[in-house]
This record gives structure tokens, C-alpha cells and sequence, in this order.
């Protein structure tokens, strides 16, 4: 399926039509006015901000950002249970702590 995305001046136009500004949205979400004009833009990738961006417009993430925001992005601590495990048990034992595996 292919979604269209809005431009820039669109997507200003239609906040400025519901009395919102780029700088409202900045000061909802506590970031800098030219992160949210960039995520408007396209220049940056965020989804926090692209979904405020949606919130303050009434719209469809994929009604603005066509598919770019599909899916959120998979972020966010990584679990280290295994190898914080792998350390302890060298360092117990008295050996070198292994290099860490480039497989999750």
C-alpha cells in the first residue's frame, strides 16, 4: 500500500488553521522548536514527536508521514542479563572475561 506525505508547508498550514504553532508542540514534548520543524520536514526521524506532530493535526501517522512511521522502532534498554552473567562468572572463576558474543 502507498501512503502520501504531507510537505512541510501543509503541515504548517494546518496547524496554523487549528491556532497551533510548531512551538507548542515543542513545549508539550520539552525539545527545541527546530526539532519539531525537522521532524516536520522529514530532515529527522522521531516518533514521539511525529506522533504529536499527528495528535495536534487530528490525523493518521501514515495521513502525514506516509509509511515512515509505520512501525515504532525497536529501542530501548538493552537487556544484558546474559552477558552481565558471562562477566560475574569469569571474574568469579578467576578468568579473562570473554569477549563479548556479536550475536544478541
Amino acid at each position: 500500500m502507498t501512503y502520501t506525505t504531507m510537505s512541510y508547508e501543509d503541515i504548517k498550514k494546518e496547524l496554523s488553521n487549528k491556532d497551533i504553532q510548531i512551538e507548542d508542540i515543542a513545549k508539550a514534548k520539552r525539545v527545541s522548536n527546530s526539532h519539531v520543524a525537522n521532524v516536520a520536514r522529514g530532515a529527522v526521524q522521531s516518533f514521539v514527536i511525529a506522533e504529536a506532530i499527528c495528535l495536534a493535526l487530528n490525523k493518521k501517522r501514515t495521513e502525514v508521514f506516509g509509511n515512515k512511521y509505520l512501525t515504532k522502532p525497536k529501542r530501548g534498554p538493552k537487556d544484558r542479563t546474559q552477558r552481565r552473567n558471562q562477566i560475574i562468572e569469569a571474574i568469579q572463576a578467576g578468568q579473562p572475561v570473554p569477549d563479548p558474543s556479536m550475536n544478541p
